[in-house]
């Protein structure tokens, strides 16, 4: 039987291939597709599993630095959007707030200390973040209008559970931030 993948060269990719390997064929031809997307594609879900990895599995202690190495990767993201694209990405902002307040808190700038004015933007910036990336999923027609030509199925489904997912990140760690207690000096356990 006549395979139904794509050719590598002249040749029908499969053709060669024994009939024990009946999906070898679908699964080469998927992985092709896979890889053809850009490096980006990939990262989206990649932060969002570190994101979740470090606010599941480190200690509470460890909070605050979940909050500054997710939001500076995501603000520096968004800064490389912007260079890269020259349109506005508010996630230099949002997640810019995030950096900025949690980098006080641990006291890389500033004095450190999870002081009542910390706690505040950081749970404001964090519930920013969140509403930033349910944006995209409130105007997704108009996103896949624009988009539809410069960008494949494949990212597209990527781009909306990223967004999903990291919208659930931020709105927990900003129920988890508000929770918090305030205090004048940073707590180490």
């Amino acid at each position: 039987p006549q395979s139904d993948c794509s050719p590598l060269g002249s040749r029908p990719l499969g053709s060669h291939l024994p009939r024990a390997l009946p999906n070898v064929c679908q699964t080469i031809h998927c992985l092709d597709t896979i890889m053809s997307e850009p490096l980006l594609t990939y990262l989206m879900p990649a932060y969002a599993a570190a994101s979740y990895a470090a606010l599941l599995l480190l200690p509470p202690v460890k909070f605050p630095a979940t909050l500054l190495g997710a939001s500076t990767f995501g603000a520096l993201w968004a800064a490389y959007n912007i260079y890269r694209s020259k349109n506005v990405d508010l996630g230099l902002v949002t997640m810019g707030i995030v950096a900025l307040a949690s980098a006080m808190e641990l006291g890389v700038v500033g004095g450190g200390g999870l002081t009542p004015t910390i706690k505040t933007v950081e749970t404001i910036g964090c519930a920013l973040v969140a509403l930033n990336f349910v944006l995209p999923l409130l105007a997704w027609a108009q996103l896949t209008s624009a988009l539809g030509r410069k960008k494949s199925a494949f990212w597209f489904q990527v781009f909306f559970l990223y967004c999903i997912a990291m919208a659930v990140f931020w709105a927990v760690s900003a129920f988890k931030n508000s929770g918090r207690p305030a205090s004048s000096k940073l707590e180490t356990e």
